[in-house]
């Protein structure tokens, strides 16, 4: 009689769970009824961008924008824009102040603080620019180090420069805008001898191996990471997305055509990253793969400010 006493209380336990349980199912079932309609819905209407987040939310997937970074730049289909033509780049870096480094298991930044006007663009005269991070992307080889590719082909890495519009107080309010980022994409180009320009970079890796770590920093020659004059004259423009979670598409990309050199050794040093916590399991052998892949460019305009030498059609891009 024990035993019977138990099992009907060990049904009535079951009934009572299943009961419970039974709304979410049903809301579960609801939600992948929808889908195929949504679906359906988001081809018919072209993909727009609506339905696309739509359909993200019910399969749990992230937003399928079409304006994602980074992307393939394919010069002889890039249109030339008269108005980026000898285009000027004022830049005045302070190199005192609240800076950091850090490891976010992702990519290897610089952080700074602070709001004062050290960039200006002579096609965007109305606005000024704070450099508030700088980034860096790399991997094993020579030629795929890069986020962004020429015509399919990369390079040994990629530094970022991340501005924000001094209109806006923080980072995070710029991303809101459309006219609120602008990151200037150089790219790295593997050579013998090392670089000056990055060595003080380079020396603060060991402090900042492990994902989570940082150091401050009172000071830094930023103004040394961007490229000379002469080697900002060509660059593409166009309008995407950051290149790491949330991905948010708000994003002026500008890429200088001209690469600076690297040396193999800072490479190394850069590869001996690691993408996990110093307390973690293995952390040692994970290395860190800062980079996110090419993603389509869709039906967006990639302006250039030079004439490839297959000819740049110009389709009336003027200021």
């Amino acid at each position: 009689m024990a035993f019977l006493s138990q099992l009907q209380g060990g049904f009535a336990q079951l009934k009572q769970k299943a009961e419970a349980a039974a709304p979410s199912i049903a809301g579960s079932l609801n939600q992948l009824k929808e889908a195929p309609k949504l679906v359906e819905s988001a081809f018919k209407s072209g993909l727009t961008k609506v339905k696309l987040d739509s359909l993200g939310k019910v399969l749990n997937v992230p937003s399928l924008g079409r304006s994602q970074s980074p992307i393939d730049i394919v010069p002889v289909i890039t249109a030339f824009g008269e108005h980026l033509q000898n285009a000027h780049f004022e830049v005045a870096y302070e190199s005192t102040g609240e800076f950091k480094a850090g490891n976010d298991g992702n990519s290897v930044w610089l952080l700074r603080e602070g709001n004062s006007s050290e960039l200006a663009i002579s096609f965007l005269a109305e606005e000024q620019y704070h450099l508030d991070a700088v980034n860096f992307h790399w991997a094993t080889e020579p030629m795929n180090g890069s986020e962004h590719t020429i015509g399919g082909v990369g390079y040994a890495g990629e530094m970022h420069l991340i501005h924000r519009n001094t209109r806006f107080a923080t980072m995070a309010d710029a991303l809101k805008q459309p006219n609120g980022v602008i990151a200037i994409a150089v790219f790295l180009n593997e050579s013998h001898d090392d670089n000056p320009v990055f060595s003080p970079f380079i020396n603060l890796l060991p402090q900042i191996i492990y994902k989570g770590s940082e150091c401050k920093l009172c000071s830094f020659d930023f103004q040394t990471f961007f490229p000379v004059a002469e080697k900002t004259k060509e660059f593409w423009m166009y309008e995407g997305s950051e290149t790491t979670d949330p991905f948010r598409e708000t994003v002026n990309w500008i890429v200088i055509r001209a690469a600076l050199p690297i040396s193999s050794h800072q490479l190394d040093k850069l590869r001996e990253v690691r993408a996990g916590r110093y307390d973690e399991e293995f952390s040692d052998k994970v290395p860190m793969k800062p980079l996110r892949q090419i993603q389509a460019a869709s039906s967006r305009t990639v302006l250039s400010s030079f004439r490839s030498v297959a000819g740049a059609p110009d389709l009336g891009f003027r200021q």
